[in-house]
């Protein structure tokens, strides 16, 4: 990840690292956690998450992979954090987003900005 804000492992997120203890003590990555996989990474639920983003803010004009990746960003934020709230931001752990860059890869990625 490009920045120090974005090279944060899950443990040394509050939010994640919460997570992560509240299915398991031994389980050492929010990425392992099996409601990562569903939350995050199944294209049937990321849709539907889309769907609900859509409706409240238009559609986003990307291809697939882009769309799942930027939706599972949302989700992963969504779970651990509940809602933040328009234009607030958080950055998520560089293992989640590799996870989730590996699976919906794309030849360009943005990383972390701050709301506007």
């Amino acid at each position: 990840m490009p920045t120090a804000l974005e090279s944060r492992y899950c443990t040394e997120v509050q939010r994640i690292s919460e997570k992560i203890k509240s299915y398991s003590n031994d389980l050492t990555c929010i990425s392992r956690h099996p409601g990562f996989q569903t939350v995050c990474l199944d294209v049937y639920v990321l849709e539907t998450a889309y769907y609900q983003y859509r409706s409240q803010y238009g559609d986003l004009q990307n291809c697939i992979n882009e769309r799942n990746r930027y939706t599972a960003y949302r989700q992963l934020a969504r779970w651990c954090w509940g809602f933040l709230g328009k234009n607030v931001r958080v950055p998520l752990p560089s293992c989640a987003v590799a996870k989730i860059r590996e699976t919906f890869s794309s030849e360009q990625y943005q990383g972390f900005k701050e709301p506007e």
